[in-house]
This record gives structure tokens, C-alpha cells and sequence, in this order.
């Protein structure tokens, strides 16, 4: 059992973040540390550490996230391999719950968060939200709706990471373009209902100083996928809501040469409208497009909700032809 734990420039958290891997009920584990070019003496705080379970790497790839990462990989030698952020902390029982919850063909285990530090309702209502992923048909249900993994929870095979060649340098979020990628081969995902890690929130993490982390990467995220699920190409689409995020999803999607049929909205001002060629119709014409993909894009309180139920009245299958985007 491996714990990668890339870091850089996390001098003020990192000694306690070991120290939470150290102190794990499974005690056979090795941690491997991964230097991303820290200049703040971060390595230097754990001088005080010792634990022959630890060793230091510096990160032998392209500097961030995904080469520090791919580093840690490489060194491991577990058959699984958890990954652990320098801010956060594993609570006790996490690495034995995990193991214990992993079936024979198992390829990602997940855990609930606690958030600590939150800067924000934004971040909140997200951990509020991963942690009803408690199945792995809601995780895969909702892959295109945010991450439905937070990475520093996530326990991962060698083989199923190896298959999908593990994180890419990517225009987008390097975790989620993971569990995409995961997901698309069919990967079985295992979510432990229990907190098991927390999640440390700052004003300078990389999901709020980092475009490849903001609304419009991650629009380009779900058009390049959603374009890869078997028939959509075939069958085009058609999206409930002709808002900001409808619109660019439509775009996006176009550029992928995906069919984008039309629109389904309720807002009267809108409909009778053309949106980069596709018509806006009004809700109550749910039938129409019927043998198109429905995405939902509609952003506001509760519109996901309306979109499922406007989705199951005509007959639709919620991760067949009918797919949550936000």
C-alpha cells in the first residue's frame, strides 16, 4: 500500500499532513514525498520525522501537480495507491476503510470530506454535494456535473491507472480529466460513506487561481467527453437551458462536431430564439428531439431537479440519454 503526497512551498501544513499518514490504524504503508520545487524549506520541517516508511523524491517531470504526481507513481511499489495533499488531513481509519471497501475489481475508492478553512458557500456547497455520491451509480451519473471525486480521497489501483495512462497535462482539471477518463473504460468506482479526509480550503489554491480549473475548461472538459460516449455523436443533442451555461456548453460542443438539435426553455423571452443555429423551444415540447441526448445546463437553484423531471416524463434514462452537466 502506497501514499503519494506531492508538495510545494507547504511549509506551514505539511508536517501534520505526514504526520496524519503516519498515524493510520493500517500501519503497512509506505509514504512517498514528492518535491515540486519548494523554496519556502518545506522539506526541512520534517527533520524531526522519522519513519523508515518515508521516502523524499524531487518531482522529475514538468513542474506541477501531474509530474510531481507522476513521479510518486513511478516510485511506488504498492498494488494501491492513495493520494494525499499536503494541507489536508487523513483521518485515522481512512487507509484501512478504503482497503476493506475494495472489491476484486475495484478500481477507485473514494471517502467523504470534512471542509476546514472554507473560503467561500461555493466550496461548501460542493463538499456537501460530493458527499452524497455514495454509490457508484451516482458517482458515474454525475461525472460531468463537477468532479465526483475530491483527489486527495481517492485510492487507486496500479493497473486501472496505468491503463488509462494515469493524470495528463491537460487544458483542464488534471483529477477530474482522470475519473473522465476512468469512467469512459469502466472502471468500478467504490465511495466509503464516512469521512475519512479533511479538506483544507485557501484563497490561492490552484481551483480558484487556475483557469485550467474555471467554468470554461471545464465546459471544454464536458464537450470533449460527452462527444466520446458511444452514440451521441450519432444521435446530436439537445439542451434544457439557454442560459450562459447552456450556451457555452452548445459551442463547445459544436466544436467537437457534435449536432447540437436545440434548446428546451422557460423562460418566454427566450424561445422562438436561435442559439448558434439550434432553435429554442419551450419545456412544455418535451417530446420533440426525442431521440437526441438531453444534457441539463440549467444553473439556477433547483433547475437540475426540473431537468430530471422534464427528462423522465418523456421517457428518458438518466447516464443513457439523459446526462446532468451542471
Amino acid at each position: 500500500m502506497s501514499v503519494v503526497l506531492p508538495f510545494r512551498d507547504a511549509a506551514d501544513t505539511l508536517v501534520a499532513a505526514v504526520q496524519s499518514v503516519l498515524a493510520q490504524d493500517h500501519t503497512d504503508l509506505e509514504l512517498i514525498l514528492v518535491d515540486d520545487g519548494s523554496v519556502d524549506g518545506s522539506a526541512d520541517r520534517l527533520a524531526g520525522v522519522e519513519d523508515p516508511r518515508m521516502s523524499f523524491y524531487r518531482n522529475e517531470h514538468q513542474a506541477g501537480v501531474v509530474g510531481a504526481s507522476a513521479t510518486g507513481f513511478a516510485k511506488a511499489k504498492g498494488r494501491w495507491i492513495a493520494r494525499m495533499d499536503a494541507d489536508d488531513l487523513a483521518m485515522p481509519g481512512r487507509i484501512g476503510k478504503q482497503l476493506a471497501a475494495a472489491a476484486s475489481n475495484t478500481g477507485v475508492v473514494s471517502g467523504g470530506v470534512e471542509l476546514i478553512s472554507s473560503c467561500g458557500d461555493g466550496m461548501k456547497r460542493y463538499v456537501e454535494w460530493v458527499n452524497t455520491l455514495t454509490t457508484f451509480e451516482a458517482i458515474s451519473r454525475s461525472r460531468f456535473i463537477e468532479c465526483p471525486v475530491i483527489n486527495p480521497t481517492a485510492m487507486i489501483r496500479r493497473d486501472w491507472f496505468e491503463r488509462v495512462g494515469g493524470y495528463h497535462e491537460s487544458p483542464w482539471a488534471e483529477d477530474h480529466d482522470l475519473w473522465l477518463r476512468l469512467l469512459e473504460q469502466g472502471c468500478p468506482f467504490v465511495p466509503v460513506p464516512e469521512t475519512l479526509l479533511q479538506w483544507r480550503d485557501s484563497p490561492d489554491r490552484l481551483t480558484r487561481c487556475d483557469p485550467r480549473y474555471g467554468d470554461r475548461a471545464r465546459s471544454r472538459m464536458r464537450a470533449h467527453y460527452l462527444a466520446r460516449l458511444p452514440g451521441l455523436k450519432t444521435a446530436g443533442v439537445v439542451i434544457a437551458g439557454a442560459g450562459p451555461i447552456g450556451k457555452r456548453l452548445a459551442r463547445d460542443l459544436q466544436h467537437e462536431e457534435v449536432e447540437v438539435k436545440g434548446f428546451f426553455e422557460v423562460h418566454q423571452r427566450r424561445i422562438g430564439q436561435n442559439i448558434h443555429g439550434a432553435e429554442v423551444a419551450s419545456a412544455e415540447e418535451s417530446n420533440r428531439w426525442r431521440s437526441s441526448v438531453l444534457l441539463g445546463a440549467v444553473g439556477l437553484e433547483g433547475g437540475r431537479r426540473q431537468v430530471k423531471a422534464l427528462a423522465l416524463s418523456s421517457g428518458r434514462q438518466e447516464g443513457e440519454d439523459y446526462w446532468a452537466v451542471c
